[in-house]
Protein backbone atom coordinates (compact mmCIF):
# COMPACT_ATOMS: atom_id res chain seq x y z
CA UNK A 1 0.00 0.00 0.00
CA UNK A 2 2.75 2.48 0.87
CA UNK A 3 4.56 1.69 -2.39
CA UNK A 4 1.40 2.65 -4.28
CA UNK A 5 1.20 5.95 -2.40
CA UNK A 6 4.84 6.73 -3.17
CA UNK A 7 4.21 6.17 -6.86
CA UNK A 8 1.40 8.73 -6.79
CA UNK A 9 3.71 11.59 -5.77
CA UNK A 10 5.61 13.59 -8.33
CA UNK A 11 9.06 12.11 -7.74
CA UNK A 12 8.19 9.11 -5.57
CA UNK A 13 8.94 10.75 -2.23
CA UNK A 14 7.15 10.08 1.01
CA UNK A 15 4.67 12.82 1.87
CA UNK A 16 4.27 13.96 5.46
CA UNK A 17 1.12 15.74 6.52
CA UNK A 18 1.96 19.10 8.10
CA UNK A 19 0.18 21.42 10.47
CA UNK A 20 -3.14 23.02 9.67
CA UNK A 21 -2.63 26.39 7.99
CA UNK A 22 -4.10 29.37 9.96
CA UNK A 23 -6.13 30.79 7.04
CA UNK A 24 -8.57 32.48 9.41
CA UNK A 25 -5.81 34.64 10.89
CA UNK A 26 -4.54 35.53 7.44
CA UNK A 27 -8.02 36.63 6.38
CA UNK A 28 -8.23 38.84 9.45
CA UNK A 29 -4.84 40.28 8.48
CA UNK A 30 -6.12 40.97 4.96
CA UNK A 31 -9.21 42.77 6.28
CA UNK A 32 -7.02 44.72 8.71
CA UNK A 33 -4.66 45.83 5.95
CA UNK A 34 -7.54 46.91 3.70
CA UNK A 35 -9.25 48.87 6.49
CA UNK A 36 -5.96 50.48 7.55
CA UNK A 37 -5.29 51.55 3.97
CA UNK A 38 -8.79 53.00 3.65
CA UNK A 39 -8.37 55.01 6.86
CA UNK A 40 -4.92 56.19 5.74
CA UNK A 41 -6.33 57.29 2.37
CA UNK A 42 -9.17 59.18 4.07
CA UNK A 43 -6.59 60.84 6.32
CA UNK A 44 -4.59 61.96 3.30
CA UNK A 45 -7.67 63.38 1.59
CA UNK A 46 -8.86 65.29 4.66
CA UNK A 47 -5.77 66.46 6.52
CA UNK A 48 -3.06 67.11 3.96
CA UNK A 49 -3.17 70.03 1.56
CA UNK A 50 -1.92 68.15 -1.45
CA UNK A 51 -3.28 68.82 -4.93
CA UNK A 52 -6.29 66.73 -5.89
CA UNK A 53 -4.45 64.85 -8.62
CA UNK A 54 -1.88 63.55 -6.12
CA UNK A 55 -4.67 62.33 -3.82
CA UNK A 56 -6.40 60.61 -6.74
CA UNK A 57 -3.12 59.06 -7.90
CA UNK A 58 -2.45 57.74 -4.41
CA UNK A 59 -5.99 56.43 -4.03
CA UNK A 60 -6.03 54.61 -7.35
CA UNK A 61 -2.43 53.45 -7.74
CA UNK A 62 -0.56 53.35 -4.47
CA UNK A 63 -3.27 52.54 -1.91
CA UNK A 64 -4.09 49.09 -3.40
CA UNK A 65 -0.39 48.27 -3.57
CA UNK A 66 0.00 49.38 0.03
CA UNK A 67 -2.93 47.19 1.12
CA UNK A 68 -1.62 44.11 -0.68
CA UNK A 69 1.93 44.63 0.54
CA UNK A 70 0.75 45.02 4.10
CA UNK A 71 -1.42 41.90 3.76
CA UNK A 72 1.57 39.96 2.42
CA UNK A 73 3.77 41.11 5.30
CA UNK A 74 1.10 40.11 7.82
CA UNK A 75 0.62 36.74 6.11
CA UNK A 76 4.33 35.96 6.12
CA UNK A 77 4.56 37.04 9.75
CA UNK A 78 1.72 34.64 10.63
CA UNK A 79 3.41 31.85 8.67
CA UNK A 80 6.70 32.41 10.48
CA UNK A 81 4.96 32.19 13.84
CA UNK A 82 2.97 29.03 13.06
CA UNK A 83 5.65 27.10 11.15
Amino acid sequence: MSEELNQLTLIGRTEIKGKKYPIFLERIGLLFSISLTIFFTIYLWNNLDWPTWINVLFSICFAPLLALSLAEIIGRWIQSIYN
